[in-house]
């Protein structure tokens, strides 16, 4: 096409526009208009920043011409994302209360109470991603299937992350001799 050139490599040394203040000033903004909380504009600066780092890492991509417009419609579309997540996650928030709601309690023994609180400890250790996943898987009792669909996620997605968030509880339940 004419008026496009190619995209050259990035070195190390080379100024990224999210590292000039007008522009993370522009991102921010629109971040904020896009209903993202204050304490999350960081977070959402830095998905911009990812993902003008994945454009310019695909080979044979034009340069990006109109950086300011270009970030600015990238972070208009994590502000969705962000709101698409929050949904989400609302939703499946009340369907888990539901199902709690339904289940009557159960009186353990105290040794089951201590491995129950020490689990709690041991998940707000855990990644955001790992904890919901175990939560999903065995609290609120839901084959892989229906995370992965929950989740948007491939289920083989699910299946790797309920390894690892299992084997990193684990290991935490371990150090403190639980089990």
């Amino acid at each position: 096409m004419p008026g496009w050139r190619r995209a050259r490599p990035v070195g190390p040394d080379e100024s990224s526009p999210l590292t000039e203040p007008e522009y993370v000033q522009r991102v921010r903004a629109m971040l904020v208009l896009g209903g993202v909380p204050w304490d999350q504009l960081d977070d959402g600066v830095q998905q911009v920043r990812l993902k003008l780092l994945e454009e310019r890492a695909k080979p044979g991509q034009p340069e990006i011409r109109e950086p300011m417009a270009w970030l600015t419609a990238v972070a208009s579309r994590v502000a969705v994302d962000w709101h698409r997540a929050r949904t989400r996650d609302a939703g499946l928030r009340a369907r888990l209360a539901a199902r709690w709601s339904r289940r009557p309690p159960v009186e353990h023994p105290e040794e089951r109470r201590v491995l129950a609180l020490a689990v709690a400890n041991g998940l707000e250790g855990l990644s955001a991603v790992q904890r919901q996943v175990l939560t999903l898987r065995y609290y609120a009792d839901l084959p892989v299937r229906d995370i992965a669909e929950l989740l948007d996620v491939p289920e083989g997605t699910v299946k790797s992350r309920l390894h690892s968030a299992v084997a990193a509880l684990r290991k935490q339940l371990r150090d403190l001799e639980v089990i």
